[in-house]
């Protein structure tokens, strides 16, 4: 009588993977995921934002908002930045104006926003952070130099160095050429994206905080 409940769940288990014999636990496992296994998960994409019926004030806000990243980044280095602390907040206005508007305008306003601390908020901090990393270690290869490793550490990272100041000075360029394009795109009545930043943003709109309505 024992072996009756045995015996039952062997022939469930067998009809479940298919075969006669009872099978070892990695079999069971693998079975299991090949009948059920799910779907893979797509990626998800940025929404887009209906274009069909902005309209010119529309058009005209989400441009100013990224055109704007030009006061910040030629104003910035013509003030050596003491402009930047209020420019760079232009397409944050912009969007606290539109949020129940217009998610058009929103949208672009706060992908404006983010570029526009990336391209003078990060390259200061990675200035900085840069450098002082970049310092000691340049301290530390000069020190090496007793051991001779520092005859080739010296000037590798005297290549770093040049790498992270280029790097500096690109990410503003950067953020101008991006925030032109899209200026002009929006202004046409396109919805542009940044790369990275739109999807971001549009996981950050999707929240309660930001929604736009």
């Amino acid at each position: 009588m024992t072996g009756e409940p045995e015996n039952q769940d062997s022939e469930r288990l067998s009809r479940l993977i298919g075969v006669g014999e009872d099978p070892d636990a990695d079999t069971v496992v693998e079975a299991y995921e090949t009948r059920y296994e799910r779907p893979p998960k797509r990626k998800a994409k940025p929404r887009s934002y209906s274009t069909l019926n902005v309209t010119n004030e529309e058009r005209l806000w989400a441009a100013v908002a990224h055109a704007s990243v030009w006061l910040t980044v030629l104003g910035g280095l013509f003030t050596t930045g003491f402009i930047v602390p209020v420019s760079v907040f232009i397409p944050l206005v912009i969007y606290l104006m539109y949020r129940k508007q217009s998610d058009y305008v929103a949208f672009h306003a706060l992908q404006a926003f983010a570029l526009q601390l990336l391209g003078t908020v990060g390259a200061f901090a990675l200035l900085i952070v840069g450098g002082i990393a970049w310092g000691i270690g340049m301290v530390i290869a000069l020190l090496l130099i007793v051991v001779l490793a520092g005859i080739i550490l010296v000037p590798l990272w005297g290549l770093v160095g040049i790498v992270l100041l280029l790097a500096v000075f690109l990410m503003p360029l950067a953020a101008l050429l991006l925030g032109t394009m899209a200026a002009v795109e929006t202004y046409n009545g396109r919805d542009y994206r940044y790369p990275v930043i739109s999807h971001w943003i549009d996981r950050q709109l999707a929240g309660e905080f930001l929604r736009p309505v």
